[in-house]
C-alpha cells in the first residue's frame, strides 16, 4: 500500500509549536485501500498539529462529499460529510514500535516519520452516516435522486390505519396450510 507523501509527517524536522496543513482526500488516496466502502470522494482536510517535547496533538477538521447510493431511492448521489476529530501522539521510550489505544498513539522519541494516512482513512469512513440519505429535493433541479421512486414513497400509506385491512376470507386462507393434509394420515 503506497501512502501519499503529503500524509507522512516528518517528526525529526518538526520543532515545538503549531503547524497547519491543508490536504485533499480523493480517489487517489482511497485507491490505497482496495476494500474500502468508499470508492470516490472529494474531501478537504485541515490539520492542526501542536507539537510538544513529549506529545503531539493532531486536530482533523474535514468536509466534503463521498459517492454512494441513496438508501431512500437507490440513486447515485454525492453525500456530504463533515467531522472534527483529535488524535493524541505520546512519545515514550517504552514504545519500541507504534502502538494504538483508541485516540492515543504511542511512539518512540527517535521515530523519524509518522504516517497519518490510516488515521485519516479511518476518520473519513467513520464520518459516513449509517443511513445514507439527505434532502433529495434541496437546491435546484435536476435532483440527483430517482423522482419516480420518491413519488411512489410519497404515495405510500402514512399510518397503519390507512393501509387496507384483511377480510375474513383472507384469514381463512392463511389458516389452511399444506401441512393440514398430513394430519389426516395419522387417522389410519
Amino acid at each position: 500500500m503506497s501512502t501519499p507523501s503529503a500524509f507522512v509527517l516528518p517528526l525529526k524536522g518538526l520543532g515545538k509549536g503549531f503547524y497547519e496543513y491543508d490536504l485533499k482526500v480523493g480517489d487517489g488516496f482511497l485507491s490505497a485501500y482496495p476494500e474500502s466502502p468508499i470508492q470516490r470522494a472529494a474531501v478537504d482536510l485541515h490539520l492542526i498539529v501542536d507539537k510538544q517535547s513529549r506529545e503531539m496533538v493532531v486536530d482533523f477538521d474535514f468536509a466534503g462529499t463521498i459517492a454512494t447510493a441513496c438508501d431512500r431511492c437507490l440513486a447515485d448521489i454525492d453525500l456530504p460529510i463533515q467531522d472534527r476529530r483529535q488524535l493524541i501522539v505520546k512519545f515514550t521510550a517504552e514504545a519500541d514500535e507504534q502502538r494504538d489505544e483508541g485516540d492515543i498513539v504511542y511512539l518512540h522519541p527517535d521515530t523519524n516519520d509518522f504516517n497519518l494516512a490510516p488515521f485519516v482513512y479511518e476518520m473519513v469512513v467513520l464520518a459516513v452516516p449509517m443511513i445514507r440519505t439527505y434532502d433529495c429535493r434541496a437546491g435546484e433541479p435536476p435532483y440527483p435522486c430517482d423522482e419516480d421512486l420518491l413519488h411512489r414513497i410519497d404515495a405510500s400509506y402514512a399510518t397503519a390505519e390507512e393501509a387496507p385491512t384483511r377480510s375474513a376470507d383472507d384469514e381463512d386462507e392463511d389458516r389452511s396450510s399444506p401441512w393440514d393434509v398430513l394430519k389426516d394420515l395419522n387417522k389410519n
